[in-house]
């Protein structure tokens, strides 16, 4: 604010200046052409003020004047289209490098088609598809293996058809209770949360369901929240412990 001040002190001062300079050089002339004392220091007077005043007239207007050219000049730039500042030399080249581009990747006007689209969407479905078969056969391979001991053959099989029914998001009600012995309730509560990190398709209430439905006979003093509550207690300990990965089953 202070600089700006300044500013107009310097603007206006010179202006008088100037303004009392030619009312100088205008009464130094009319006294020379024989004009009388007062004459010559009222002609002094006016022209000073008449300098001045045009000065404040000019700047009034003229800065109305700038400030509008200026915002519409803005304002023009502003709704100018990018592509309107692109010459059309310039169009040409970027069109010619877009093409070559989508050539190189195979996904050229005339090689782009629906069929081509809908094979992309299918590949990318199979890749899912086969992470997630491999995830189940990975979870399937640990169950048999940690329950082995303790679990009859049918028991194991339907142990492998209940994690593909958690899996694929089948209702439970396909579900079928396992019998396990010599395992206690942490050791479930672990393999559920295995089984849940492996896939990660629900909620843990979810996985606690599960659990509560293929382990019936020995979670049936148990409700389901409490299994939820309990599935990382003492981690490593147990005969079934927490994994953080099953990819190597």
């Amino acid at each position: 604010m202070k600089t700006k001040y300044f500013e107009y002190i310097a603007v206006y001062l010179s202006v008088l200046l100037v303004c009392v300079f030619v009312g100088i050089i205008g009464r130094l002339v009319l006294l020379e052409k024989g004009a009388d004392e007062y004459t010559a220091t009222v002609f002094f007077w006016i022209s000073t003020g008449f300098g001045i005043l045009m000065f404040a007239i000019l700047s009034l207007f003229l800065n109305e004047l700038v400030a509008g050219l200026l915002n519409r000049f803005l304002k023009a730039k502003k709704n100018e289209s990018p592509e309107s500042r692109i010459s059309n030399e310039d169009l040409v080249k970027i069109e010619s490098q877009v093409e070559d581009t989508l050539t190189k990747t195979g996904l050229s006007e005339d090689k782009t088609s629906a069929v081509d689209i809908e094979q992309i969407r299918e590949d990318r479905r199979n890749a899912a598809k086969n992470q997630k078969q491999a995830r189940i056969d990975a979870a399937i391979r640990y169950a048999q293996q940690e329950f082995a001991l303790y679990a009859t053959d049918d028991d194991l099989k339907q142990l492998g058809k209940n994690i593909i029914i958690y899996a694929e998001g089948i209702d439970f009600e396909k579900i079928k209770p396992v019998k396990v012995k010599d395992l206690s309730n942490l050791d479930l509560y672990h393999f559920g949360w295995n089984i849940w990190n492996c896939f990660k398709v629900s909620r843990q209430d979810r996985v606690a369901h599960f659990l509560k439905l293929t382990f019936a006979d020995a979670l049936k003093d148990v409700e389901v929240n409490s299994i939820k509550t309990h599935f990382k207690d003492d981690e490593q300990k147990g005969l079934i412990m927490i994994m953080e990965d099953l990819a190597d089953f």
